[in-house]
């Protein structure tokens, strides 16, 4: 069954959160994506489900005050 909302894509329009951010219904104003908040809650501590393809470009890290 495909999710009307993210259209399946688990990602919204930041803009139009009424929006899929990819696929072939996208809204196409060029926003930022969105955690669809249907599918795609973390949980406390947890990072949503990431789309397909997305690369991360930084990296985190743990740094101790010295």
């Amino acid at each position: 069954m495909t999710r009307m909302l993210c259209d399946d894509t688990r990602w919204v329009c930041e803009n139009h959160p009424d929006q899929p951010w990819t696929g072939n219904h996208a809204c196409q104003c060029g926003g930022a994506g969105a955690p669809c908040p249907k599918c795609n809650k973390p949980g406390d501590g947890d990072i949503p489900q990431l789309p397909r393809g997305f690369r991360n470009m930084f990296e985190k890290r743990n740094r101790e005050r010295r």
